[in-house]
C-alpha cells in the first residue's frame, strides 16, 4: 500500500513493469543531461536504487520521478504507456 509521501519517504509498491518504466524514464533523463552537457542528479542515485529494489522516495524524489515519467512518455513505446500511467496514479496516491 502506497503510505503518504507529506511527512516520509514513500514506498511506491511497484509491479515488475511498473518498475521497468521508472527505469527506463531515470536511464532516458540521464541520456538527456549528458547530451545536454548537464549533470544528471539525481537521476543516477534513484537508478540505483530502483536496481537495488528500493522504492523509497521523498516528496522532492517524487517529483523528480514524475517530471521523468512525463518526458519520457513523450516517446516512450506504446507497451509502457499503460505502466507509466499506473506509476503516476501510485505517485498521486502518495500525495494525498
Amino acid at each position: 500500500m502506497t503510505t503518504s509521501a507529506q511527512d516520509r519517504p514513500t514506498a511506491l509498491d511497484l509491479s515488475r513493469e511498473e518498475t521497468w518504466v521508472v527505469h527506463a524514464a531515470l536511464l532516458d533523463a540521464i541520456e538527456r543531461a549528458v547530451d545536454a552537457d548537464e549533470e544528471p542528479t539525481p537521476a543516477p542515485s534513484l537508478l540505483a536504487r530502483v536496481e537495488a529494489g528500493d522504492e523509497d522516495f521523498d516528496s522532492a524524489e517524487l517529483d523528480y520521478l514524475v517530471d521523468a515519467l512525463r518526458t519520457y512518455r513523450k516517446q516512450a513505446p506504446v507497451r509502457d504507456d499503460h505502466h507509466i500511467s499506473r506509476v503516476l496514479e501510485h505517485i498521486e496516491a502518495a500525495r494525498v
